[in-house]
């Protein structure tokens, strides 16, 4: 009896994994073509080829330039000053909704949630004349400063609910002792919300290093692209000679090495963050 019942259990196990592989095989597919398309030879692609037939490093060789570079560069910087202006943000408005006292706090923190249901394209036109009168057009501010003011309203709720998981009575005894409102926030609470701060930190930095949409509305000089926006220059809306598809996949294969070493390090950062920061409070 018993070891049917192991072997019925094994079974649907066995189905179980079989399954998962198999999704995990489909939603992989593009990115494991990219990947060998990128090793491959311009012969190997006219082919048709899953596989290389053989091995070659210069497609990377010919689509890692000075420019390449350049852009990369862009990136990192623009990804790591929203991440911190975001983060830091973020979490002084949920320490204000979660532990701070005042008239109207559910009333804004229920506007603030509204903004998530507001379309991001509607706000485009009246973003980009106001940035415009403001003269931030073909700069990197208005990829940058938005985010120190709130830093997104779903960033804004996670960690709200994460902060609301702490006692109040750890934050009254540092008040006692003497704690201002800033001490309690940066000594005691952001200690605290290590998980939930490092899952806003990782999101906010792919998010930017992924951004496509927004360089390509506010900047015009080759000099300021970021990674995406100049790959999009100059492999897709490109009026002279576009490079060959293997350099095109190893310019792209290049991209996703920061976002893929991030995500596999730091996965449980990932998933604590949204399920801890989901079910406190």
């Amino acid at each position: 009896m018993r070891s049917s019942i192991k072997a019925k259990r094994a079974i649907g196990l066995t189905l179980k994994y079989l399954f998962l592989v198999v999704l995990a095989v489909l939603f992989l597919f593009p990115v494991l073509e990219m990947i060998f398309k990128s090793f491959m030879t311009d012969q190997d692609i006219r082919f048709g080829l899953l596989f290389p037939s053989e091995f070659t490093i210069q497609p990377f060789l010919d689509a890692l330039d000075a420019e390449y570079f350049w852009w990369l560069k862009n990136t990192l910087i623009i990804g790591v000053v929203s991440m911190l202006g975001i983060t830091l943000s973020s979490s002084l408005c949920a320490y204000g909704f979660a532990k701070l006292r005042f008239k109207g706090r559910e009333l804004c923190f229920s506007l603030v949630l509204a903004t998530l249901m507001l379309p991001s394209i509607c706000m485009q036109i009246p973003l980009y004349k106001m940035y415009y009168a403001m003269g931030w057009t073909n700069s990197w501010l208005p990829l940058i400063v938005p985010g120190f003011f709130g830093g997104g309203a779903l960033n804004i709720f996670l960690m709200r609910q994460y902060m609301r998981g702490i006692p109040d009575s750890i934050c009254d005894a540092a008040k006692m002792d003497g704690a201002n409102k800033f001490v309690v926030y940066a000594l005691i609470i952001m200690p605290m919300c290590l998980p939930i701060v490092g899952y806003v930190m990782l999101t906010s930095f792919i998010g930017c290093w992924n951004d496509f949409m927004t360089p390509l509305l506010y900047i015009n000089e080759p000099a300021m692209y970021n990674l995406s926006l100049g790959l999009y220059y100059r492999y897709v809306n490109n009026a002279g000679s576009i490079p060959p598809a293997n350099v095109q996949m190893a310019a792209a294969t290049v991209m996703l090495i920061p976002c893929a070493v991030l995500f596999f390090c730091f996965q449980k950062v990932l998933i604590n963050g949204v399920t801890v920061g989901g079910v406190k409070g």
